[in-house]
C-alpha cells in the first residue's frame, strides 16, 4: 500500500469513528448539542461528521444519487429501477427520489450544525476555526449545488432547526439559493487551506477541501448560470427561471473563467504526461492525485467504502466487490452517435475483455458492445451484449459491495481546463481562443489538435460536448452538461428515439418528492 493510501485509510477511518462517536454520545438533532462545543477537537469532530454525511447511505453520493443522474442523461442502457429517469417521465411518486432528497437534507442540517456552533467557541485558533467553517460551508454549497441542478427550486435552511420549529419552509427562488452556494464557496476560497497545508501542528489532511476545490466549484457555478441563462435567452424554456437571477451571460462566463485562472495559476495540481498516466489517474488505489481536486474519499474498511465499481463494473468479472450492480454502462446509440469513440480517452477508459462465470465478453469492432461467447464451448451467442462498460472504477481487491477505494471525482483538473476553453470562446464568440486550453488536454493523450478556427459557435458548442464526453465520461457531468447546454431533447432522442428520449421543459429537473410535499403544508 502507498503512502497516499495509507494516510487515506487513516483519515477515512478518522472520519467513521469521530462521526460515530458523535452521533451515539451526543445527537447532533437534540438540545444538549449546545454543551458540545467547547474545543478544537469538538470542532474536528463535527466537521468530520459532516464528511461523512456524503456517503453515510446509500441516498447521496454512495449509490443512489450517482444512479439517479446518470440514467436521467443519454448515455446508459435501461433498468427497471431507474425506468422513469431514461424515459423523462419521473413523478413525484419516484420512489428513489425520496432518499437522496433526504440524504442531502440531513448533510445540509450537519453542515449548519458545524457552521453555527464552530463560530461560537472561545479562544480557539482562529485560522483553524475558520478553516473548519470553511470546509463545512464548501460542503453546504456542494449539497445545494446538487439540489439546484437537480430538482430546481428548494427549501433553503442555512442554520440549524431550533427544537420549537414547527413551520417547514417554502421553496427559495432560484437566484437565492445560487448566491447563498456562491457565498459559501467564496467563504471556503478564502479561508480553506492548500493541498496537504500544515499550519503550527494542524494539518489540511488529504481528502479535506482545499481553497483551490473551492475556486473549482465556483468556475462551474458560474458557468451553470452562463450558459443556463444564454440558453434561456435563446428561448430554452427549461432553463428560464435562471433569468431572474441578475446579470448576463457574459458576465457570468467572465467569473468562471477568473476562477479557473485561479485553479490552473495553482502548481499544486498538475496534467499527467502522456497516455498511460493519464489512465493511471482512475485506479482505485491513485485518488487524490495530482489531476483530482476534490473527491468523495472510498476506503477498503468494510462499510467506509463506496459503491461505484459495483455500479459501473460488470458484475461476477472480479473488477469490483460484490455480486450486483453493473448497471451504468453505454449504450450504442450514445456511443455511435453522440460520442467520439475513435477518441483515445474513450478507447482506454473502456473494459475492452472480460469473462462472467459462464460467458467472455470481446469488444466489438464498432466498440459499441461485446461479442460474447460460451466460455466452455467457444461458441458465440445471438446478438451478443449491447452495452460497453468504462474502465474508471475498477477496484479488483474491494472484498465486499460497500469495501472500494475507488473515490468518486467531484472536480478534477482536466474539466478546469474544458470550461476554460467553453468560457473564453463564449465571452469572445471566438471559437479559436479554445484551442490551447482543449489541445492541453488533447496533447497529453496523443490526440491531434482541436481547431476551432473555422468552427462557428453553434459548431464549437457541440464540439466542447463532445471533448468533455471523452474527457469527463462517467464522472457524473453528462446529465447537467446537457441541460445546462439546453440540448437535453436532442441528444436524449438521439440515444433513445423519439418516444422514450422527448424532454419538455419540466424534465430539466426532478420533482420535490411527494413524502415532502405532503409533509410541509408550505410547498406546492
Amino acid at each position: 500500500m502507498n503512502y497516499l493510501s495509507k494516510i487515506k485509510l487513516l483519515f477515512l477511518f478518522i472520519l467513521a469513528t469521530t462521526s460515530c462517536n458523535l452521533l451515539e454520545e451526543v445527537p447532533l438533532d437534540q438540545s444538549d448539542v449546545e454543551n458540545f462545543y467547547k474545543n478544537e477537537s469538538d470542532a474536528l469532530a463535527s466537521l468530520n461528521g459532516a464528511y461523512a454525511k456524503l456517503k453515510n447511505n446509500n441516498g447521496y453520493y454512495r449509490q443512489h444519487f450517482l444512479s439517479n443522474v446518470f440514467f436521467s442523461s443519454d448515455q446508459g442502457a435501461k433498468n427497471n429501477l431507474y425506468k422513469s429517469f431514461t424515459n423523462g417521465t419521473v413523478l413525484d411518486t419516484e420512489p428513489r427520489l425520496p432518499i437522496t432528497w433526504i440524504s442531502i437534507y440531513e448533510a445540509i442540517k450537519d453542515a449548519n450544525i458545524t457552521i453555527s456552533k464552530v463560530q461560537t467557541i472561545e479562544n480557539m485558533d482562529l485560522g483553524l476555526q475558520n478553516r473548519i467553517i470553511g470546509e463545512a460551508k464548501f460542503l453546504r454549497g456542494l449539497h445545494y449545488f446538487n439540489l439546484v441542478r437537480c430538482f430546481g427550486e428548494v427549501p433553503l435552511r442555512t442554520s440549524p432547526v431550533s427544537s420549537d420549529a414547527i413551520d417547514g419552509l417554502t421553496t427559495a427562488p432560484l437566484h437565492t439559493i445560487y448566491d447563498t452556494l456562491i457565498s459559501d464557496f467564496t467563504f471556503a476560497s478564502n479561508f480553506c487551506w492548500g493541498f496537504n497545508e500544515t499550519r503550527d501542528s494542524y494539518s489540511n489532511d488529504i481528502g479535506r477541501v482545499t481553497k483551490t476545490a473551492a475556486h473549482a466549484m465556483l468556475a462551474k457555478v458560474y458557468l451553470q448560470i452562463a450558459s443556463s441563462q444564454r440558453t434561456a435567452l435563446d428561448g430554452n424554456l427549461g432553463n428560464k427561471k435562471y433569468l431572474n437571477i441578475e446579470g448576463t451571460p457574459q458576465t457570468f462566463y467572465t467569473l468562471a473563467k477568473e476562477q479557473c485562472d485561479l485553479v490552473l495559476n495553482n502548481s499544486s495540481y498538475q496534467l499527467t504526461s502522456d497516455l498511460e498516466s493519464w489512465m493511471d489517474i482512475f485506479e482505485a488505489r491513485n485518488g487524490n492525485n495530482t489531476e483530482m481536486i476534490f473527491e468523495i474519499q472510498g476506503s477498503s474498511l468494510i462499510g467506509q467504502g463506496t459503491n461505484v465499481s459495483n455500479l459501473f463494473s460488470p458484475r461476477g468479472a472480479g473488477f469490483s466487490g460484490g455480486d450486483s450492480g453493473g448497471i451504468h454502462r453505454f449504450i450504442p446509440n450514445f456511443t455511435n452517435k453522440n460520442i467520439d469513440k475513435n477518441d483515445l480517452r474513450f478507447q482506454n477508459s473502456i473494459i475492452r475483455n472480460y469473462q462472467d462465470l459462464n460467458f467472455t465478453y470481446t469488444l466489438n469492432s464498432a466498440s459499441a458492445g461485446y461479442i460474447k461467447t460460451n466460455t466452455e464451448t467457444g461458441l458465440p451467442i445471438m446478438f451478443g451484449a449491447p452495452f460497453v462498460y468504462s474502465s474508471k472504477y475498477i477496484d479488483a481487491n474491494a472484498t465486499s459491495r460497500y469495501a472500494s477505494e475507488q473515490n468518486w471525482h467531484i472536480v478534477r483538473l482536466a474539466d478546469i481546463y474544458l470550461i476554460r476553453a467553453e468560457c473564453l470562446a463564449e465571452i469572445n464568440q471566438s471559437p479559436i481562443l479554445a484551442n490551447a486550453d482543449i489541445n492541453i488536454l488533447r496533447t497529453r493523450v496523443g490526440m491531434d489538435d482541436f481547431i476551432g478556427d473555422t468552427m462557428n459557435m453553434s459548431d464549437f458548442r457541440a464540439a466542447i460536448l463532445r471533448e468533455r464526453a471523452v474527457e469527463l465520461s462517467m464522472e457524473g457531468h453528462r446529465f447537467f452538461d446537457l441541460t445546462r447546454l439546453g440540448v437535453y431533447d436532442e441528444y436524449c432522442r438521439s440515444s433513445y428515439g423519439d418516444e422514450t428520449g422527448a424532454r419538455e421543459p419540466n424534465d430539466y429537473t426532478w420533482p420535490i418528492p411527494i413524502i415532502e410535499t405532503s409533509a410541509n403544508e408550505n410547498l406546492n
